[in-house]
């Protein structure tokens, strides 16, 4: 046998096991799912269906309000803000982050700014923003941005502060080019922060425009849940709820995992217990 055929072998004796694995996370997965509309009928069974409307029920309204053309209106007025103001705040926060975990100075001048921004109540910068800019989106849209910025900061920076130095040394001692380095040294380090932190900051960003167009928009998933409240009609609050998990799970499983598998493809798997 050849030293090719022997590689050969031994690849596809390797795939078996993690083939095995693969298998094994997407069942896990699937049940870990399955879970939360187990837990959705039983309280449904055991709760009033005005109180708590059942998935059929909930479903069926999403279609009502899909054949209206309401859904899809608010559901695109809500993306539109997350979207831009996720995007601002990404680059942004890895700007500052990484000035910041570069430079001591520049860390210590930030740090108030960081600290307040980590600390101050979420529903006191949409308030703030509303009162100085008026009811628009324009106020919605940068009171979002400053709630999710610290997040994003705080993460970059961490992993700035964690590059290694002697990777970096290495590359200058010999006489790459600053592209080349940042390409090849230092921003696949970071990746596992941005990617992180990317997740986190979108998830925040879905949380907090819902309060941000309860409190001051006439459109939006927010907007739509504060007047189904009004009318204690619980199956509408459902929908648009539900509506806006899928919409966010399917964003982190499909865009953010396809990144991740591009951007980490040189790890191995981790093994399973």
């Amino acid at each position: 046998m050849t030293g090719r055929e022997i590689s050969r072998t031994k690849v596809a004796a390797g795939r078996g096991p993690v083939m095995g694995r693969q298998a094994r996370g997407a069942i896990l997965r699937g049940l870990s799912y399955l879970s939360i509309l187990v837990a959705w009928l039983i309280a449904a069974a055991l709760m009033d269906t005005d109180l708590m409307p059942g998935p059929v029920a909930t479903f069926e309204f999403i279609l009502h309000e899909l054949e209206r053309g309401v859904l899809l209106m608010h559901l695109w007025a809500t993306v539109q803000r997350v979207l831009i103001a996720f995007t601002v705040a990404l680059l942004l926060g890895i700007g500052i982050g990484a000035a910041m975990g570069l430079s001591k100075r520049i860390d210590d001048l930030l740090e108030g700014w960081l600290v307040a921004g980590l600390t101050i109540p979420r529903i006191i910068l949409f308030v703030m923003a509303y009162l100085l800019l008026g009811l628009s989106d324009s106020a919605a849209i940068a009171a979002l941005v400053v709630t999710v910025l610290p997040t994003v900061v705080v993460q970059i920076r961490e992993g700035t502060r964690a590059l290694d130095g002697k990777l970096i040394e290495m590359a200058v001692a010999y006489r790459r080019s600053k592209p080349a380095l940042w390409r090849h040294v230092i921003l696949p380090q970071l990746m596992p922060y941005v990617i992180g932190t990317s997740r986190a900051s979108l998830s925040l960003a879905w949380k907090m425009v819902v309060l941000a167009e309860l409190l001051g928009r006439t459109s939006g998933v927010g907007y739509q849940i504060s007047f189904y409240f009004q009318m204690f009609n619980m199956k509408g609050i459902l929908a648009y709820g539900v509506t806006m998990m899928v919409i966010l799970a399917i964003i982190d499983v499909v865009v953010f995992g396809a990144i991740q598998r591009s951007a980490f493809r040189w790890r191995r798997p981790a093994s399973g217990a």
